[in-house]
């Protein structure tokens, strides 16, 4: 048995959660046709903004019911599943069990207050105890994709 300490993100914003969730998929796309919860529509990319991380995709989501959550205070929960293949591919080769973390999870929570909170725990804490060093260079660029994305998409910019 490992134990594995996880170093979490937890990005707040004003932004409305529809606003950051319709602008994350409006970044990344998605691997599948179709919209909803469960399979998201097709990768669409911002052509009045910045450049998207366009090695990102989002896999699938998973729409948690506010049924489910003690904490009377949340709105709604969307589990993001996203990868970045290139990097998840390089990952397994040398490090199999990094398939146990990828695709890496993003969660959106909708706030009380109106606003959203992005959390993200990092993929290289979750394999540091592999000591893998070559594999936690791969896994720290992967963490740099998504935490730009969550940090441009809190910003509104």
């Amino acid at each position: 048995m490992l134990r594995i300490p996880l170093e979490r993100h937890i990005i707040k914003t004003r932004r409305p959660f529809v606003a950051v969730i319709e602008e994350i998929r409006d970044i990344v796309g998605s691997s599948k046709a179709g919209s909803g919860p469960t399979s998201v529509g097709r990768s669409r990319r911002r052509v009045d903004g910045p450049p998207a991380p366009s090695k990102l995709v989002v896999l699938g989501e998973l729409d948690i019911e506010r049924a489910s959550a003690r904490d009377c205070d949340v709105g709604r929960l969307l589990r993001l599943l996203v990868d970045m293949p290139a990097a998840t591919e390089e990952l397994v080769r040398f490090l199999p069990e990094v398939g146990a973390y990828c695709p890496v999870t993003i969660l959106v929570q909708q706030s009380a207050d109106g606003g959203t909170r992005l959390v993200y725990d990092t993929l290289a804490s979750a394999i540091s105890a592999c000591e893998d060093e070559q594999s936690v260079v791969v896994a720290r660029g992967l963490d740099a994709e998504v935490l730009a994305l969550l940090r441009h998409v809190a910003a509104g910019d």
